[in-house]
């Protein structure tokens, strides 16, 4: 599979890296990543990153706008992208000659020419790295690991997450040994600005939490907007519900726009991406997302996350 890749990687002169909406610092960081790895072993290729800038990662680094005719000749790699509709593009990507999907997500959507997913690793970035050793024209620099290991940060929160393994720590270090600075990278995973504080102190005097070790929220837009967030800021809002000792598993529910509700599904020791599929999203067993229509179909959500914790059969493991 990864020779395939690196056959596609030298055969193309353009490349082009997308990843899904939304992006969390796996998504950038594994985006940004790949494009410098790429950009160092084959200077004379064109490598771009693309998708919507956004700024509160821009410290992981930037995107590019790429014209709908480069797409035509070009080789397209998705990186931490489940499904094809969550893809950060307008459709330009099906001009693309050949796709790559490399991906840690379950495979719902194989919507790849090659399809080199792996749900048992812990983030995108831990693949990426995992490519350089595979294969021999690609290598670590300090620039690259910078991104890779902010990926890995974010998407196991800091090594918290159960999918965190003896090899996703030894890849930590490999990438810390380049000379890039860890703690500069941690402050900014756990920094917030002011409006991200007032709304975490907001849910937590809000929260609803169920006699089954359930806790969920629900901002509404009129509510949501009052806090003034830039975009991305709410999903470092998620977490916190988790860190209260008698929630097993929870769910944040936000309404950017009229009856349109986006719902990140979080869970301890539970399996919810089956939720979150039966409502048209989906994602890892302990971390997933959906988007719902009205507040019918949140109710019902609620209702099946609520319920979940009785169900011992789909204890995750």
């Amino acid at each position: 599979m990864v020779d395939e890749i690196l056959k596609n990687i030298e055969k193309y002169d353009t490349i082009i890296i997308l990843r899904h909406q939304n992006p969390d610092p796996d998504a950038i960081g594994s985006q940004t990543g790949l494009a410098i790895i790429l950009r160092e072993a084959y200077p004379q290729k064109k490598i771009y990153v693309a998708g919507i800038d956004l700024p509160v990662l821009d410290w992981i680094g930037s995107m590019q706008n790429v014209s709908p005719e480069t797409y035509q000749n070009a080789l397209v790699i998705t990186v931490d992208t489940a499904n094809s509709p969550r893809i950060d593009n307008n459709g330009d990507y099906k001009k693309a000659l050949k796709i790559i999907k490399i991906d840690h997500h379950p495979n719902v959507d194989p919507f790849g020419d090659i399809n080199w997913v792996d749900e048992n690793i812990s983030s995108c970035a831990e693949m990426i790295y995992s490519l350089t050793e595979k294969l021999a024209p690609l290598n670590i620099s300090k620039k690259s690991a910078y991104s890779l290991y902010a990926g890995i940060v974010g998407d196991t929160n800091r090594f918290l997450y159960a999918e965190t393994s003896y090899r996703t720590l030894n890849i930590a270090a490999k990438l810390a040994k380049t000379g890039i600075n860890i703690s500069e990278i941690g402050l900014h995973e756990d920094e917030m600005s002011i409006q991200v504080a007032r709304l975490e102190a907001y849910i937590l005097d809000n929260l609803k939490i169920t006699n089954s070790g359930f806790g969920y929220i629900i901002i509404r837009k009129n509510t949501l907007e009052k806090f003034n967030l830039d975009d991305g800021e709410l999903d470092h809002v998620v977490p916190l519900i988790g860190r209260i000792n008698n929630v097993n598993n929870w769910i944040v529910v936000s309404e950017k726009h009229q009856n349109q509700f986006r719902v990140n599904l979080r869970s301890k020791n539970v399996s919810i991406n089956g939720i979150a599929e039966k409502f048209g999203g989906g994602g890892h067993p302990l971390a997933s997302g959906a988007y719902v229509g009205s507040m019918d179909e949140v109710y019902a959500l609620i209702k099946d996350m609520d319920n979940l914790n009785k169900q011992k059969e789909n204890t995750y493991r």
